[in-house]
């Protein structure tokens, strides 16, 4: 699994993680709303984003969802996954800022990464 921006990347496994998707973006990817910030995010600050976000993603089970946007990877890659089984697309988890990310430039797909490797081991790094 990896994460990026909608405006950079544009291959298989593409995953909106966003509330919206930008105009202009080609078919072919899917929507995870599960992992989507909700509308009190545009007036937080980063610290206070990521608190409420952390609290969020503290309700989800990291384990389902892993294997969810595996499977949805999947499925947009136009292929039959099988539940826990790797997919022949490799989930990328996408968003609306563009790169580099930094304290002043975040999004919350960076929260999303930290999350799986904290709770599940896994790396999941920015393209």
């Amino acid at each position: 699994m990896k994460t990026g921006c909608f405006f950079t990347y544009g291959g298989p496994g593409r995953i909106s993680i966003a509330r919206f998707v930008p105009r202009d973006i080609p078919d072919g990817y899917r929507v995870f709303k599960q992992l989507a910030p909700r509308r009190w995010f545009n007036g937080a600050s980063k610290d206070e984003f990521e608190e409420t976000f952390d609290r969020h993603l503290h309700t989800l089970d990291p384990v389902k969802i892993w294997i969810e946007l595996h499977e949805l990877a999947g499925a947009a890659a136009g292929h039959e996954a099988v539940s826990g089984a790797g997919s022949l697309a490799e989930p990328v988890l996408l968003c609306w800022e563009r790169p580099p990310l930094d304290h002043s430039n975040w999004c919350h797909r960076r929260s999303v990464a930290r999350w799986f490797h904290e709770t599940l081991g896994e790396e999941v790094a920015e393209l």
